[in-house]
């Protein structure tokens, strides 16, 4: 059963967000196109949401990963379900935007958020974004171990335990998904992208590779605002790719990111304009007890190991894409 406590401070309703409406904001039947870059985690999806999120005729959802779409509607009608994402995470959204976007990666994962976007709009749109998946390993792992999501350090050693952790044992105690901790299953593109394109068709989904960002930056811009349906604001290069972090004291890391109850009590009864505050000094306090992480280096074996589990994963997913990834074998 699952419990009605918020996760953290971001997911109470009203943290940080503006809820007051502006006088151009738009009507829920005049809402502009939605779209959703879905994925994958660590493989540019931030770049990506970022630089769109700079054009000025992009709403996009703040923060940037909403997962509002991973729980079913519960009962509201599909106005109330719309008007309170918008109110919640586009405070900024008004007639003069021509797209509405949101960053939830969990959404390549979930067939069920893909069916509901489809519900929230008909419109709906989906950019996945991927990389080769041996990097991508290197640099998720890290962000679990920093969400406190993973407490083993070694991602050899972590990639052993799938099996027992699959079994329910294991399990780091704040893990929030567990299905997360299947390295293997999360780096099965092919399987996550058919099943998105089986939703929603092939034609709603845009494919990019994190070398696109890289080597083509202004084709690759053009060719998602025309999928989006967005004018160009004249954007040359993708937003900087986020470096890894990691955390300097344990102990406020855990209450950052997964305060006691007493914590999301008081926040919930504060009044509204107190909120802001305090999300500006929760992002202080991240920010004052991150630090730069470095990824340690795979050892050969462990590089190898990898290659050959996902070698056949590349195959299916250039057949997938029509694209050749020979560079990635």
């Amino acid at each position: 059963m699952q419990s009605d406590r918020p996760k953290s401070l971001a997911d109470i309703r009203g943290f940080g967000y503006a809820t007051s409406a502006s006088s151009e904001r738009p009507s829920l039947t005049e809402l502009p196109p939605s779209f959703f870059v879905i994925g994958a985690p660590r493989c540019g999806s931030t770049a990506v949401s970022d630089t769109l999120k700079a054009n000025p005729n992009v709403s996009f959802s703040v923060p940037k990963e909403s997962h509002y779409l991973l729980q079913p509607r519960e009962g509201q009608s599909v106005e109330e379900w719309r008007h309170t994402y918008v109110d919640r995470y586009h405070p900024d959204l008004n007639s003069t935007h021509q797209a509405m976007g949101d960053g939830s990666v969990s959404y390549i994962f979930s067939p069920e958020a893909i069916a509901r976007a489809l519900e929230f709009d008909s419109r709906s749109k989906f950019i996945a974004v991927l990389r080769h998946p041996v990097e991508m390993m290197q640099s998720f792992h890290l962000r679990l171990l920093y969400l406190l999501d993973e407490n083993e350090d070694d991602l050899a050693t972590a990639w052993a335990m799938q099996d027992r952790r699959a079994r329910g044992e294991n399990i780091p105690p704040l893990c929030r998904d567990p299905r997360m901790l299947q390295y293997g299953e999360v780096g099965q593109f092919s399987r996550h992208l058919q099943r998105v394109f089986d939703i929603v068709g092939r034609d709603r989904c845009l494919v990019l590779l994190f070398e696109d960002l890289v080597n083509a930056p202004r084709e690759t811009y053009l060719n998602l605002l025309d999928f989006i349906g967005v004018d160009d604001d004249g954007q040359t290069e993708f937003s900087r790719k986020r470096e890894s972090v990691t955390f300097k004291s344990q102990w406020l890391q855990r209450l950052l990111m997964n305060p006691p109850d007493w914590v999301l009590r008081r926040v919930q009864s504060m009044n509204i304009r107190n909120v802001p505050r305090l999300k500006r000094l929760r992002k202080k306090l991240k920010r004052l007890n991150n630090q730069p992480a470095a990824h340690p280096p795979l050892s050969r074996e462990t590089e190898l190991m990898l290659q050959r589990y996902f070698a056949p994963e590349i195959e299916s997913l250039a057949l997938l894409l029509g694209r050749d990834l020979s560079h990635w074998r």
